[in-house]
């Protein structure tokens, strides 16, 4: 099994980066592949080298943390349309809003089941910035599109719920480095990639 996965960047010490980081040393660990795709910061990473990082450039400054997203997103599934040419994939995972426009257009475009990781939502983050209402609709229709939505917190897990109206059987609790954690995130994988298996025979 193949999995890319999506994140704003990758680089040591930051919390999503570290998320990321064990979950594909976990994937190559059990003998699946990873790819991790982010923007290029030129920030320092260390990974095992059976994990494929391949990290975008971006040559523009957005007005916002917003604008400067849809242009990255713009930048990551141009990549990753370019690395599915000649390499299929079986999964895509994204974290957080940043990466949803992107990872929605893969998941249209490969046909491929889609998990999404949502380690806040705007509705905790406070609504603080001008674009946090298109944020929040983002997340919604990040979990809409998405096969699969993670959660890390018991929080965020009642955010995804009400906040953003998603149904239950949808949702899946798990606990970042704690015992079996990786492997509730591998089994996922591994059902979504069956049921897909079976449609296609359909």
């Amino acid at each position: 099994m193949r999995v890319i996965i999506l994140t704003r960047k990758f680089e040591d010490g930051s919390p999503v980066s570290e998320y990321t980081k064990a979950l594909a040393e976990y994937l190559v660990e059990k003998g699946d592949e990873a790819l991790i795709l982010a923007f290029d910061d030129g920030s320092h990473y260390s990974i095992d080298e059976r994990v494929e990082v391949r990290r975008v450039p971006l040559h523009y400054e957005g007005e916002s943390l917003y604008s400067w997203s849809m242009m990255m997103n713009n930048e990551l599934k141009g990549e990753a349309r370019r690395i599915f040419d000649s390499e299929e994939f079986d999964i895509i995972h994204a974290n957080d809003w940043i990466t949803v426009p992107g990872a929605t257009a893969l998941k249209a475009y490969l046909d491929r089941p889609m998990v999404l990781t949502l380690h806040s939502t705007e509705h905790e983050r406070g609504f603080q910035s001008e674009n946090s209402s298109m944020i929040s609709e983002l997340e919604w229709k990040g979990c809409r599109d998405a096969d699969k939505v993670l959660v890390n917190n018991r929080d965020t897990y009642g955010s995804v719920l009400h906040d953003l109206d998603v149904e239950e059987l949808k949702i899946d609790e798990i606990s970042p480095f704690k015992d079996l954690w990786q492997e509730t995130v591998l089994k996922t994988y591994r059902e979504l990639v069956k049921t897909e298996q079976v449609r296609q025979k359909n």
